[in-house]
């Protein structure tokens, strides 16, 4: 075991605009794997992140995130063990949005608003996906994270604004809905945004940052899985696997990667390394359908 603290003077402590993304996704590899076994692996990372964006440590976000990834490394609200959704999940989603932020330059309290969500975007999860209430565990997250927020006296603006960047990452209307109005925003849609499917999002239809903020934080969210390296994709699709109780393979992979969540935009950075992955997913694809490997029954993977 690699008993080490990562390097904070690597990503995703810092960015460069000469960074090669295959060494980036590396180097972020490598500090997930120094941190995985550590018992205060959320608290020192979290205060990590607080250290790259130069934000003082006793402001509020801090203080309340602070206790959040404390507790997380205490056994709360750790998801599915075993699994996928578990606190190294957690870690590595905090640590790539702090990579994206910095490489999007984000303001430092921006920055921290989106790091501390993706910090919380997955507390109490139970995999218990309701179709007809599709933001049940994005809502179970955002109010289990909002004492902590209250006590260390976060604003309220703040605390909403991390509620919705929670929301957002949403997969099955969530993520689209976010996209298509940063799509919007930034001049890449011909037209405006669907209806809101949720009224807590619906200003992310006029609000350009917001909704920034929340692709950045969807992207922040799949790009340990996609966008680091061709090895770490397989490795976090077994996870899943584990966590789903049934096999997955390239086609489930592929249909992920190009087909439900597609390019990145606001981390176009790792675009070299997602693409990569998928041209390794049709390689083994060939080699699983040689071998008579259908498509896996029941949908696509989402890691």
């Amino acid at each position: 075991m690699d008993v080490r603290l990562p390097d904070c003077s690597r990503p995703p402590f810092v960015s460069h605009d000469d960074d090669d993304a295959a060494v980036v996704g590396a180097h972020m590899i490598e500090a997930f794997a120094r941190l995985e076994h550590r018992p205060d692996r959320m608290r020192w990372a979290f205060d990590a992140c607080v250290g790259a964006l130069g934000v003082d440590p006793a402001a509020p976000a801090c203080v309340g995130g602070r206790a959040i990834a404390a507790d997380i490394d205490r056994g709360v609200g750790t998801g599915m063990p075993g699994g996928y959704h578990t606190p190294q999940h957690f870690l590595e989603v905090m640590l790539s949005a702090l990579q994206l932020s910095l490489r999007a330059r984000l303001d430092a309290p921006a920055a921290l608003t989106v790091v501390l969500a993706a910090l919380v975007h997955d507390f109490h999860y139970d995999g218990q996906r309701d179709p007809a209430h599709p933001f049940r565990m994005e809502s179970i997250a955002a109010r289990r994270a909002m004492p902590y927020l209250e006590a260390a006296g976060v604003p309220q603006v703040q605390c909403a604004r991390i509620e919705r960047l929670v929301l957002a990452t949403e997969p099955i209307v969530g993520v689209p809905f976010v996209r298509a109005c940063h799509a919007f925003h930034v001049g890449t849609r011909a037209g405006p945004p669907p209806e809101a499917p949720l009224p807590a999002l619906g200003v992310l239809r006029e609000d350009a940052a917001l909704a920034r903020d929340c692709a950045l934080l969807v992207e922040a969210d799949v790009l340990p899985s996609i966008g680091l390296s061709v090895d770490y994709g397989w490795r976090l699709q077994a996870r899943l696997a584990r966590e789903w109780r049934r096999p997955l393979g390239a086609r489930d992979k592929i249909q992920f990667v190009e087909h439900v969540f597609g390019p990145f935009v606001v981390g176009a950075f790792f675009e070299p390394n997602r693409r990569r992955l998928r041209d390794a997913c049709l390689v083994r694809l060939q080699t699983e359908d040689d071998a008579g490997a259908g498509p896996v029954p029941g949908g696509s993977a989402g890691a």
